[in-house]
């Protein structure tokens, strides 16, 4: 399938030949050539071959990088993988709409990527914040894979999909679920409370160059609206607004608050 020459699949720091070179197998019996491999322990990559059964021709597509950043250079979305339950706030999809999702963008040719943690911790957090969002495949109580199963399960949803569905009909993206747990959509108070923080925001900070703003209010608060705001988001983007106007104050005021920088 040629739209599968635009997924890749990225493994961070794996450990041991064997886990990789069962990768290597699977991706050939799904139709996947490009493995990428982060920072893995020093191996010798021939020593794949003893489980990836006469996938010789795959060592070649094998591209080894330091960073998760060059694996995900070019790509479009990247998709991580964890078994974790979702207690952060990352964007999220089930396996089968992260399918979806990426054969609607390998369809217009662009760059997806499947990432794939260690074989004992997963992702760290970090890891997961790189990736465009976080899939997580559901299984029993029992959620731990293996690093192939989860490769493997990844690749077969997406050649079932490409298989199953009309190649003239464009696939509608499934939207990504970056809501936190426990959380309530915005109520239209809570956005009205957040339009009028915003604007008196940019009042502070000088934004409007002429005494009607309606013309980029209004598109701010459709940039809002579309936004799909929870309670706790809109919570989030108050305290900024209070922020912002606190700090455009003071200075005007001739006070230089200290800052702090995220390491």
């Amino acid at each position: 399938m040629i739209c599968l020459d635009d997924c890749r699949i990225v493994l961070v720091e794996p450990e041991k030949p064997i886990n990789v070179g069962t990768v290597i197998r699977a991706m050939k019996n799904m139709g996947f050539k490009h493995l990428y491999l982060v920072h893995p322990v020093e191996m010798d990559l021939q020593q794949t071959q003893i489980s990836a059964h006469r996938s010789e021709d795959m060592l070649e597509h094998v591209v080894i990088v330091d960073t998760l950043a060059e694996a995900l250079d070019g790509v479009r979305e990247s998709y991580g993988f964890s078994a974790r339950n979702r207690s952060k706030t990352w964007a999220s999809l089930d396996l089968q709409a992260a399918a979806t999702r990426s054969i609607g963008l390998l369809r217009s040719s662009q760059k997806v990527a499947y990432v794939f943690g260690r074989e004992r911790t997963g992702l760290t957090n970090e890891e997961l914040d790189a990736c465009c969002c976080r899939v997580h495949i559901e299984t029993t109580d029992y959620s731990s894979l293996n690093l192939a199963q989860a490769v493997l399960l990844a690749m077969y949803e997406t050649t079932r999909q490409l298989r199953t569905t009309d190649v003239q009909v464009p696939v509608e993206l499934p939207a990504l679920d970056s809501h936190a747990p426990n959380t309530l959509p915005a109520t239209c108070d809570d956005i009205s409370r957040l339009m009028t923080r915003v604007e008196n925001m940019l009042v502070e900070i000088g934004f409007f160059k002429s005494q009607d703003p309606n013309s980029a209010l209004r598109r701010l608060k459709n940039i809002i609206q579309r936004a799909d705001l929870h309670d706790d988001e809109v919570r989030l983007l108050l305290g900024v607004c209070s922020e912002v106007t606190n700090y455009a104050q003071l200075i005007e005021r001739g006070i230089r608050p200290d800052k702090i920088r995220p390491k």
